[in-house]
């Protein structure tokens, strides 16, 4: 599966409809999804305009619809503000309508982003407010999933993030596996620590190439900027794990290597589409004992490569 931020990029550059499957396969990494029905009973609910945004019976109209800003029932649902002259839109959402918006329109939010700069500048006044407001029936976050909806329109240019919660925003600093020129990306994660426990990459030599912008095993890139012309092989964990044991072992083919330091694929006798990948001996008989089972160092080595099962497992070199 690709990331979120570029299923999304590609549908706003098909400008394609944007149905069910499409908004489910971005929202995979937060589990959310819908069905077109729901989607559909999602866009029909009932919605509010507001035009004048400076007039104080406007904002008591506004408070009747979605509630007080802290009050303890408040509409959910999205909201989206458009510029009267120039069209520019931006959309959100908010299970706490009142209080999200009365930030907006009390200017008490951080001027971060298009619109809040644009809305002190420009006045309210200036501005139309939509609200949509989502019954109890739908499930919990189903405001995150009309919003997303609402992303994957090119109108809407005032949001510079595509996909709802931000998987790839400032606050989580996506990060990239690159081949050395960027014109291939293999991975792609929000979470560092992905690199270091998946992969098998220490903090310390990780953080080094990101900061230097140097190659890892003389090959990878890793970053933060997204490269929009790169050929992508986004390839399975897993995977990728595997192609990593064998470049290191080419990259440290001159240095010595302690023999405890190899890596070991167990693979489940009864199914062999079952594997698992530990990157040390050590690592191997740490699992293997805490499932109970009588392993050491000396037995496990015996059975490698083997073809005969041990505790269970064929133990393969993952070389």
């Amino acid at each position: 599966m690709l990331p979120s931020h570029i299923l999304a990029n590609k549908q706003l550059e098909s400008r394609k409809p944007v149905n069910s499957k499409v908004i489910n396969e971005i929202l995979s990494f937060c589990n959310l999804s819908v069905s077109d029905s729901t989607l559909e009973s999602m866009l029909n609910s009932p919605r509010f305009i507001f035009n004048d945004l400076n007039k104080r019976e406007t904002l008591d109209s506004l408070n009747q619809k979605v509630g007080l800003p802290y009050s303890k029932v408040q509409a959910r649902g999205v909201y989206m503000f458009k510029h009267k002259l120039t069209g520019d839109k931006f959309v959100g959402s908010s299970s706490q309508l009142a209080f999200r918006l009365n930030g907006y329109l009390s200017f008490t939010h951080k001027s971060t982003g298009k619109l809040i700069p644009m809305l002190k500048k420009d006045q309210l006044s200036n501005f139309t407010l939509e609200v949509i407001c989502l019954p109890d029936s739908f499930n919990l976050k189903a405001e995150l999933i009309l919003e997303q909806y609402y992303l994957l329109d090119p109108s809407f240019n005032l949001n510079t993030i595509k996909v709802v919660n931000n998987p790839s925003g400032s606050n989580l600093k996506p990060l990239y596996m690159y081949n050395r020129d960027k014109s291939i990306l293999y991975h792609y994660s929000t979470q560092q620590i992905d690199f270091i426990r998946k992969l098998n990459i220490s903090h310390f030599t990780f953080t080094k190439h990101l900061e230097k912008g140097t190659y890892y095993l003389g090959k990878y890139k890793f970053t933060r900027e997204l490269e929009e012309s790169a050929k992508l092989e986004i390839m399975p964990i897993f995977d990728l794990a595997l192609q990593l044991e064998k470049d290191r072992k080419k990259f440290n083919q001159n240095k010595p290597i302690n023999s405890l330091s190899k890596s070991v694929l167990l693979i489940d006798v009864n199914d062999e589409d079952k594997k698992l990948l530990f990157f040390s001996l050590g690592k191997c008989i740490e699992y293997l004992r805490g499932k109970n089972l009588p392993a050491t160092h000396t037995t496990l080595a015996k059975y490698l490569d083997t073809d005969k099962a041990y505790h269970g497992f064929i133990c393969k070199s993952a070389e």
